[in-house]
């Protein structure tokens, strides 16, 4: 099977019976990460997400909105724009703006999304397992890694490669910088060193 229809099965079963149009909230989002100047934030990316969660889960107090936050976090992804999480978190308040949500669910899952900017540490246990997952690929294996980091200049293939690779040192800069990239003590033993010894890389 393919991600795609994995990834739908799994929509159906948690997901669509949220919602009065389930189909047509699926179809958007597929459209999206399907878009061609995607090559890392894809449905493959929301796949391992949403794997890291499924072995996570006894950890997260509401496991329902990381699943919604993890599948509409990367929906809107334009590489030359700065605002596509706040986009993101706002395609999923109008697509879900009609569902069996409560409001406080829906308040829950737009902080979740903005926490996907990792502007600062996290403020709870479950926002801490959300941006850890979504930092996962760092503490990836050095091959798949370093195929992330290809991933990552195709989706930039629009910037010459001097100031590329000035910005994206910089990036990882500045993640080596920071006192800890894994908040969640089970990710953080898992991937903390390898993600350390890819960055440094």
């Amino acid at each position: 099977m393919t991600t795609a229809s994995v990834l739908q099965q799994r929509w159906c079963t948690i997901v669509a019976p949220l919602l009065p149009e389930p189909d047509h909230t699926w179809q958007q989002l597929a459209t999206h990460y399907n878009e061609p100047h995607r090559h890392y934030h894809t449905l493959d990316h929301i796949a391992a997400c949403l794997g890291w969660l499924d072995h996570y889960r006894h950890l997260a107090a509401d496991p329902l909105c990381l699943e919604l936050a993890l599948w509409a976090h990367d929906v809107i992804y334009d590489p030359r724009a700065s605002d596509n999480e706040a986009r993101s978190a706002d395609w999923f308040a109008q697509q879900f703006a009609v569902s069996h949500l409560t409001d406080q669910q829906h308040s829950r899952v737009h902080e979740l999304i903005m926490a996907t900017v990792h502007p600062h540490p996290p403020t709870d246990p479950d926002m801490a397992l959300l941006q850890d997952i979504d930092l996962s690929i760092l503490g990836a294996d050095a091959e798949l890694y370093d195929r992330y980091e290809g991933w990552i200049r195709q989706e930039y293939d629009f910037v010459p490669e001097a100031a590329f690779r000035k910005g994206r040192a910089a990036v990882l800069r500045s993640f080596l910088d920071q006192a800890m990239l894994y908040y969640t003590a089970e990710l953080s033993g898992r991937l903390e060193g390898s993600a350390r010894d890819n960055l440094s890389r």
